[in-house]
């Protein structure tokens, strides 16, 4: 071991050691924000001597890919793309000129005189040389792009597994150069350069892919997964790719030491360049996709987490997507994730400026603490059973992934996921159920559907078989029911643990309360006792409507509320134009509720009946019932002549329901919303009864058979006949009538009039007489 003094200067375009003692030493010098950081290299020399010196990167030398050159598809390709350079300082072309030299010299741009042009950005590096940066933004927007066939880094570790104890990361240098590019595509990607010295003004184009173009990662990504199909790993030993990021994972150092040299000859064969500067060469612990990875596990980079704590708080929708992407990278490490972010995307979803305050910085700095503070995570193993712990809180689904090793539970990654509106809106323990389902989504992710063992307080199996129907449709059952009782790998069990917490240490908390969940649900969503179809015995009566149609060409929408003796007018008023009549209707009858505050009451409506069960009010009894019911049991009381009776037509339907139209009557439809109404036909004779639905089916139908001759049975939407059972009203339609004038009917192309009159019908209703004339003139 030995004691020397290095010295820093940072003008120097490269380092003054020779790379030859570099080596010797075994270290590697780098500056970062002007301090000298010394690395030990664990490239040994006979290791080097194994290596072909090609696949090194000097500047040199260039990768070249000997495949067929990419080509480009723009929209609009006949309407240039034309963006002016922007203005360069001096420094900035000196810095950029010794590049832009080389570029040329190695091939990689060449002149041209493109109708296309977008600016170029120098950009000082920490060691004072210059990089250059291609502003494609406005071509990638008319680009159209192939699907991207990129590995998930979500997911891309799972096929690692803890065994793996030895690792190598390879990174390819200016990958996306070494992909040619096809000649007709190139004068997309045209830029305006000037020399300092010279101050000759020219235009340059890429011949290969360049960087900060959209498509560059996914087409190389492919290019080099193919390549990699030549390549065969040892036993032992894995291989992942994500675009130009390569590494070699095994359990011994010998294999990984084997395979790392044999991969290094292999892409010097191919025409890639290694950076050997940022070369991870057989590690115990690695950086690789922003995670350290060792000994089978995973952790965030601390470098990562320093970035995402300087961050200042949001002051823009913009920075807020900002801070939500950078987080959600980290979101397997933080527990009940999608709850504590929730606040940021209300914040994305109001209008205006964004408004943040005090609370909104305790969320950050809880997100923040949550982050400092992430656990290290285990990295899947695929032959063993994965354990799945899933319960809901305030809408949100989450858990944790574990596997049990010496017999301890090891998170392998916190999951979380937003329930949809329709499901936020569900009993509790339905709630757990789309979350179980929601989660065993994610976890197969990481799992590649392996043995999974679902634990959670509620009994999801029995919620699935006996109560779900009634809440959730068709389709989302048939997903659900696929993805929780068919998959053969997966076990649903119930437990007395309440939170990942709990899951993970074994100790379910003392409070904790069992509880069945078919009973919970019978009692969130009984209906209120208070609430029958029985007239109270004493206390007011409310008739309550709501109403909107056009008029005049303008809709105009109101609500009106009926009572006492005379019934009288107690409240009426108009509403929003926007205001559909079923809104109107319910909010008539939270007028009507707001009026009977500390009353017995009776409110009567038209055809609110079954959307009222969910209102809430502090009031004495107050019960609703259905008007057409209500009118039909005043029918058949002894009354007076309709006049006396204004909440009745003549024809006996109430008057806040709509007639039907004339278009209707003719046809013998049925208008929506007139409750229980008589077909209107006067091609047949029939008798027809007026009743409610709301009771048992079968024992209206028993009384009605034989009563209606085609009509048996009509609610508001749907018409029961015997020839065709249950119909859609609109589907029932009058007789056809020929017409009795001449009509005239024209036809594109060649002159041709048709003249055509019909006179009446015979009983198949087809025309007894009928003159069809034509004349063509060509």
């Amino acid at each position: 071991m030995g004691i020397g003094n290095l010295l820093l200067v940072p003008e120097a375009d490269y380092n003054l050691l020779g790379r030859d003692l570099i080596i010797e030493m075994g270290i590697n010098i780098e500056v970062v924000n002007e301090e000298i950081k010394i690395k030990l290299c664990p490239l040994r020399v006979e290791d080097e001597e194994k290596i072909n010196s090609e696949v090194w990167y000097t500047p040199d030398s260039v990768g070249r890919l000997n495949i067929p050159p990419f080509s480009v598809i723009i929209k609009d390709p006949e309407t240039p793309i034309r963006v002016k350079q922007y203005p360069i300082s001096p420094e900035g072309k000196n810095g950029l000129k010794p590049e832009i030299e080389r570029l040329l010299s190695k091939g990689l741009l060449e002149s041209c005189m493109s109708p296309f042009n977008t600016p170029i950005l120098p950009i000082k590096k920490a060691d004072g040389s210059y990089r250059l940066v291609h502003d494609l933004r406005e071509i990638n927007k008319r680009t159209v792009a192939r699907f991207p066939v990129v590995a998930n880094p979500y997911t891309l570790l799972s096929r690692l597994g803890p065994e793996k104890q030895y690792y190598s990361v390879i990174d390819l240098k200016d990958a996306f150069w070494a992909c040619p590019l096809d000649e007709k595509s190139r004068d997309y990607f045209a830029f305006e350069w000037e020399d300092p010295v010279t101050h000759r003004r020219q235009q340059l184009r890429w011949t290969v892919l360049p960087q900060g173009f959209t498509e560059s990662p996914n087409l190389f990504g492919q290019a080099l997964e193919q390549i990699l199909q030549e390549y065969q790993t040892g036993e032992g030993v894995t291989l992942i790719q994500y675009v130009d990021d390569l590494l070699i994972a095994g359990e011994t150092e010998d294999k990984v030491r084997a395979e790392s040299i044999r991969l290094l000859n292999f892409l010097s064969a191919k025409g890639l360049k290694v950076s050997k500067a940022k070369l991870q060469f057989v590690e115990e612990e690695v950086k690789y996709l922003g995670h350290y990875l060792r000994k089978g596990e995973k952790k965030i980079d601390p470098e990562r987490v320093k970035g995402i704590l300087s961050i200042p708080p949001p002051k823009s929708k913009k920075q807020i997507r900002q801070l939500l992407g950078l987080m959600g990278y980290c979101r397997q490490w933080i527990e009940n994730y999608s709850t504590k972010v929730k606040f940021s995307y209300e914040k994305l979803s109001q209008g205006g400026l964004v408004k943040w305050d005090e609370k909104d910085d305790k969320h950050l700095k809880a997100l923040q603490h949550d982050l400092v503070n992430a656990p290290v995570l285990s990295l899947p193993d695929l032959k063993r059973p994965f354990y799945l712990f899933v319960n809901t809180d305030s809408g949100t689904a989450y858990g944790v992934l574990t596997q049990e090793w010496a017999g301890k539970k090891k998170p392998v990654g916190y999951l979380s996921k937003l329930l949809d509106p329709v499901s936020r809106g569900w009993p509790t323990c339905l709630q757990a159920l789309v979350a179980c389902a929601l989660l065993v989504e994610e976890a197969n992710k990481i799992t590649f559907n392996g043995e999974l063992r679902v634990l959670s307080p509620h009994n999801i199996r029995g919620i699935l078989q006996q109560k779900a129907e009634k809440w959730i449709t068709d389709a989302r059952l048939l997903k659900y029911e696929g993805i929780l009782l068919d998959s053969p790998k997966l076990t649903l069990e119930v437990t007395a643990l309440q939170n990942p917490a709990q899951f993970l240490y074994g100790r379910p908390s003392e409070d904790g309360l069992a509880h069945e969940c078919l009973s919970t649900i019978e009692e969130q969503t009984k209906i209120r006792p208070d609430l029958d179809e029985e007239e109270l015995e004493e206390g007011d009566r409310l008739f309550v409507d709501g109403s909107s149609r056009v008029i005049n060409g303008k809709r105009v929408s109101g609500y009106a509320i009926v009572g006492g003796e005379g019934l009288a007018v107690i409240e009426s008023g108009p509403l929003s134009g926007f205001w559909s009549a079923q809104a109107c209707e319910l909010y008539a009858v939270l007028r009507a509720l707001q009026l009977l505050k500390d009353k017995s009451a009776e409110i009567v409506d038209c055809t609110c009946h079954t959307r009222l069960k969910g209102i809430r009010c502090d009031t004495p009894p107050v019960k609703y019932r259905n008007w057409d019911s209500y009118v039909k049991r005043q029918q058949s009381r002894p009354r007076g002549p309709p006049e006396e009776y204004p909440c009745c037509r003549e024809d006996g339907t109430p008057r806040g329901s709509r007639q039907p139209s004339r278009r209707e009557r003719q046809r013998g439809g049925i208008g929506a919303g007139t409750g229980v109404a008589s077909l209107i036909n006067q091609q047949k004779e029939m008798k027809t009864l007026r009743m409610s639905v709301d009771k048992d089916l079968g024992r209206i139908e028993q009384a009605i058979d034989g009563l209606v001759k085609s009509v048996l049975l009509t609610t508001e939407a749907v018409i029961r006949t015997k020839e065709r059972g249950w119909i859609h009203a609109s589907r029932i339609k009058g007789p056809v009538e020929e017409p009795k004038a001449w009509t005239i009917t024209s036809e594109p192309g060649d002159t041709k009039l048709t003249l055509k009159r019909g006179l009446g019908g015979n009983e198949l209703g087809i025309p007894k007489w009928s003159k069809k004339h034509t004349q063509d003139h060509t």
